[in-house]
């Protein structure tokens, strides 16, 4: 009996380990399935990301040709002009003057410096020096109004200021990159002559012209915080009075002074600020007592580079943007005007009769005076009243005609115009002839005026020289890219895609090689002409990635499939949502064919969302599927998307050609200020209440949205607070603002608190933090079959049976979505503070609209449809105009850049100017997976949610396309236009600069840190 009982519970004992055995089997194969379905998630992930990336590449191809080809720089010509002792040379000796003092007040609007009779603005009547010399000093002192040309940015007005050349819009980009000018200059003849130039204040210049200016006197400072009103100013007033003084006047024969301080005012409160009238009197001063220290034979010359606009910028071609003022003076009688001469001006009525001269014509002006010869590439035409006599002027004006003609000989396009030939040949014969007769010399200046103005007439109709074969380049490989992106986010199912993803690699690497060596044999053997090896190998590549992407395409499918694929893709998925996301693609597209429609692009992206808006509200009202608490959710969400939107739109910047039709409200105000502390408080109740509705404010969100963002938007509330009230006048002119460096340096500190937190720290705990969930512990009663018959009598728990407990996951419905947007809110974080006031609170509604969408997505079951992405792409495009931005070169911001330093210092300060110009776009960048993620539980399917994000993302790149490609179509086809530079141009770089951050943002930060972290971490912890 004892050996039975041993052999059954051995046998017993047996099972067990048996039983136990399989489960750890089950168990080791349940995590091998784990772990292969988490390796496939990552393969499949890190295909899309490899997939977009060459998309990205092809598209900056593309955006490079264009480009290059339609900015293109002008021909400069390497010739350096020399006197030789001959006529015919471009040089008057001897010198008028033996040195000259040459002061640059950057942005000095002509209307800054003359009398304006009436006017209470603080930028008149506060410079009334110049106007004063010219009427009591008449043949000492000359005061003309300055035209620039555009665009009025400080590098390319010191180009035409010292070369005589015109600039190009190209040159644009290059202000906040100033490369050593290359061209001959009359910077360099001083230097080539052996005089010594001395120099101080803004450091373009010594970007400029470092060869050329004195070592020992050379005094640069830093030129772009527009923040920092004084330093600059004042030293270039510490170095420029020493030097002045008679035992220091031997050490140089040129002195420059570049002060900064009116352009920085302007950019900073606007022309009419208590500050711009210190500035000016600060000036007024300056220049009285140069004066008083000036000897006889010193040359003084006063200029602005550019004027300044409204809101004190600069950059575009409005008038108060190219008016600037010339004022030169001398203490000998050497200046007189010609009564007799159509151009005589009278400024004896406060200036509406100033004389206007190009910028350009002080090149041969101060060549000429100096006794140099003037530079080769000048266009200019030496300033009549700059000379003593109508002979003087007769010569200087044989001598400009003469170097005018030699840079044209040299210009194959230039030369080939024989009527400006013909037209020099007759004024040589005629000088000739009546050079040395009084009664000629008054029509020898017009016939030599004459010429000029026709030559450089045509010089402009060539400046911008458009490369059409790059152009259609360019345009062929943003097209092909469209058809790339649009087959990969549409027309393959999903499945597919990611099976596919490393096919497309390889066929992609492996094309590419052949593209880059076919371009580059073709190069070796062809050398075909206007393309050179970098050009031929950007084209073998792009060749490479478009074949390499049809290639499996082709290998697989055939194009009957996909014709078939896209039309039922259209047959099951279109519907009116549909239709209306493709008419406003379409729409919008179609704006950039009338320059009216671009300049009021804000009131047309406006008007596509409040009738999405109103879309919404009408299908929740009439749609019967949706329970009652829906439709009132669906009416609420429509109603709020609505009336923000309707908000958004009345923050604007106007642009120039908007008025008399627009009121700029862009303005910092005591209110907004209020608002900004409003908002604080306000933005985190409002999302938690959106997080509450899906039960998911717990475990991070409450961290994170109830004390982080609260705390930080606060101290961004507080550092715009210090800002205000820096700018106030009562502030300024106290005794108060000792404190200054203080303050200042309490701000740079709190800036860069908040973005160390929002980029570094909040990120990396973001990676590695919990989610927004919460296990819930209930008690629950078990019955025996005994105790049923009193289960409706009795329903308390029996003594003997102790309670089972029921975990509930809580937030389990929305985990993807309310730990993604937490991301989405540390850096929305970060943009609202290098964004000034109304534009934070703009930035405030968007995070609110972006949650509205999100829940309207869900009710109405648009998260797969077409339109949802596009709606986002609209929604960056509204708050891009609303922050304080249009498609133009003044509104560009750059004083934001130095929130977190005080010099230019990379990548801090760039990041800043990015963060605050593409603020808007990096937000819906970031918030596009929500689409896919918001409201739905883990799945056991990740890839198909990964798919699904990454279809979202496709489609919105492929909306930015649509829009880029229409305005480089139309900026092409527009290359003649009147306002191509002013317009087209401008809205077209704004088109290849977004194309840019949206690839980069969408590819690194969006897919590769963000929504793939989120897919990857719920799908190991839930195990789905």
């Amino acid at each position: 009996m004892d050996q039975a009982q041993s052999e059954f519970d051995q046998g017993g004992a047996f099972q067990v380990r048996q039983q136990i055995l399989k489960q750890h089997q089950l168990q080791q194969q349940q995590q091998t399935k784990t772990r292969i379905k988490q390796q496939k998630l990552r393969i499949t992930f890190l295909g899309y990301i490899l997939v977009l990336f060459c998309f990205a590449i092809l598209q900056f191809i593309g955006v490079g040709f264009f480009s290059s080809g339609f900015l293109l720089s002008r021909q400069v010509l390497p010739n350096i002009s020399e006197c030789t002792g001959r006529q015919d040379d471009s040089c008057m000796q001897p010198a008028k003057f033996d040195k000259a003092v040459v002061l640059v007040i950057d942005a000095l609007r002509f209307d800054f410096a003359i009398p304006v009779e009436g006017s209470s603005k603080y930028y008149h009547n506060n410079f009334p020096i110049l106007h004063e010399l010219t009427q009591s000093e008449p043949d000492n002192a000359i005061l003309l109004k300055f035209m620039s040309d555009p665009p009025t940015t400080t590098l390319q007005r010191l180009k035409g200021l010292t070369t005589g050349s015109l600039p190009t819009f190209i040159d644009a980009g290059s202000n906040f990159n100033g490369d050593a000018i290359d061209e001959d200059n009359w910077i360099l003849q001083l230097h080539k002559n052996n005089k010594s130039v001395a120099f101080m204040g803004d450091d373009t210049w010594t970007a400029l012209f470092t060869e050329y200016i004195n070592p020992q006197l050379n005094f640069p400072y830093d030129s772009l915080n527009v923040w920092d009103l004084h330093t600059v100013d004042n030293g270039v007033i510490d170095h420029l009075y020493p030097l002045l003084q008679k035992e220091n006047s031997t050490k140089w024969d040129v002195l420059i002074g570049h002060f900064l301080g009116v352009d920085h005012v302007g950019h900073r409160y606007g022309p009419n600020h208590y500050s711009m009238k210190e500035k000016l009197n600060q000036m007024n001063d300056v220049i009285s007592d140069v004066i008083e220290k000036l000897d006889d034979d010193t040359l003084l010359v006063v200029m602005g580079d550019h004027g300044m606009d409204s809101t004190g910028n600069h950059g575009g071609d409005s008038l108060d943007e190219l008016e600037s003022t010339l004022f030169m003076y001398s203490k000998q009688k050497k200046f007189h005007v010609n009564k007799k001469s159509p151009d005589f001006y009278d400024t004896s009525d406060m200036g509406r009769h100033y004389r206007s001269v190009n910028q350009i014509d002080l090149v041969p002006t101060m060549s000429l005076l100096l006794g140099l010869p003037i530079p080769y590439n000048n266009l200019g035409f030496p300033i009549d009243e700059a000379f003593g006599n109508d002979k003087d002027l007769t010569l200087a004006s044989f001598k400009t005609i003469h170097q005018i003609q030699n840079f044209r000989d040299s210009t194959p396009n230039l030369a080939s115009n024989l009527e400006i030939t013909e037209k020099f040949e007759k004024f040589v014969q005629d000088y000739a002839k009546f050079g040395n007769n009084k009664k000629y010399l008054t029509k020898l200046i017009e016939f030599s005026k004459s010429y000029q103005y026709d030559s450089l007439e045509q010089c402009k109709s060539l400046w911008a020289r458009f490369d059409l074969t790059l152009i259609c380049i360019g345009i062929a490989i943003i097209f092909f890219s469209l058809t790339f992106i649009t087959t990969y986010s549409r027309s393959i199912p999903s499945v597919r895609v990611s099976t596919m993803s490393f096919e497309f690699i390889g066929s992609i690497i492996a094309m590419l090689l052949v593209g880059l060596v076919s371009s580059f044999s073709i190069f070796i053997v062809l050398k075909p002409a206007g393309f050179d090896m970098k050009k031929c190998l950007l084209i073998g590549a792009a060749l490479g990635i478009i074949i390499g992407f049809w290639a499996p395409i082709m290998d697989r499918f055939s194009i009957s499939w996909l014709w078939h694929q896209l039309r039922d893709f259209f047959s099951y998925n279109f519907n009116s949502w549909s239709f209306l996301g493709i008419l406003f693609v379409v729409f919008h597209c179609l704006i950039f064919a009338s320059n009216s429609f671009v300049v009021w692009e804000d009131k047309m992206v406006s008007f596509f969302l409040l009738t999405f808006g109103a879309c919404c509200l009408y299908s929740c009202m009439i749609n019967s599927k949706h329970s009652k608490v829906e439709k009132i959710l669906g009416i609420s969400h429509s109603l709020t998307f609505i009336i923000l939107s309707r908000l958004t739109s009345m923050i604007n910047l106007c642009r120039e050609e908007q008025h008399p039709y627009c009121k700029a409200t862009f303005k910092t105000s005591w209110w907004s200020i209020i608002l900004l502390h409003l908002c604080s408080f306000a933005l985190p109740l409002v999302i938690k209440s959106f997080y509450k509705l899906s039960n998911s404010y717990h475990s991070a969100a409450p961290l994170w949205i109830g004390t982080g963002v609260k705390t930080l938007m606060v101290m961004n509330a507080i550092y715009w607070t210090f800002e205000y009230i820096e700018n106030q006048d009562f502030y300024l002119t106290s005794n108060f603002n000792i404190s200054g460096p203080l303050l200042k340096s309490v701000k740079i500190a709190i800036a860069r608190i908040v973005l160390f937190i929002t980029l570094v720290l909040a990120n990396f705990s973001w990676s590695r933090g919990p989610l927004c969930v919460k296990i819930d512990t209930q008690s629950v009663e078990i019955l025996d079959d005994s105790d049923s018959d009193d289960l409706l009598s009795n329903l308390s728990p029996q003594p003997h049976q102790p309670p089972a407990r029921s975990n509930t996951i809580l937030g389990y419905g929305n985990v993807y979505g309310s730990s993604y947007f937490l991301l989405v809110l540390n850096f929305a974080v970060a943009i609202m503070l290098v964004t000034k006031p109304l534009g934070a609170i703009s930035l405030n509604m968007l995070l609110i609209q972006i949650l509205s969408l999100l829940e309207l997505y869900n009710i109405l079951g648009l998260r797969k449809n077409l339109i949802a992405p596009i709606i986002f792409g609209l929604l960056g495009y509204q708050h891009f105009f609303s922050t304080g931005h249009q498609a133009t070169i003044p509104s560009i911001q750059w004083e934001l850049g130095f929130m977190t330093t005080e010099t230019i210092l990379f990548p801090f300060t760039h990041l800043n100017i990015v963060l605050n110009t593409f603020g808007s776009f990096l937000i819906i960048c970031l918030s596009i997976p929500l689409i896919a993620l918001w409201r739905i539980p883990p799945s056991n399917r990740p890839i198909t949610v990964l798919s699904q994000i990454i279809t979202d993302i496709t489609t919105l790149i492929t909306y930015q396309t649509f829009i880029s490609l229409s305005s480089l179509v139309f900026a092409a086809h527009f290359r003649r236009h009147l306002m191509v530079w002013k317009i087209f141009a401008p809205r077209f770089m704004l088109s290849s600069l977004l194309l840019i951050v949206l690839n980069l943002t969408l590819v690194f930060i969006t897919l590769w840190f963000g929504a793939g972290k989120v897919v990857t971490q719920i799908n190991r912890i839930f195990g789905k």
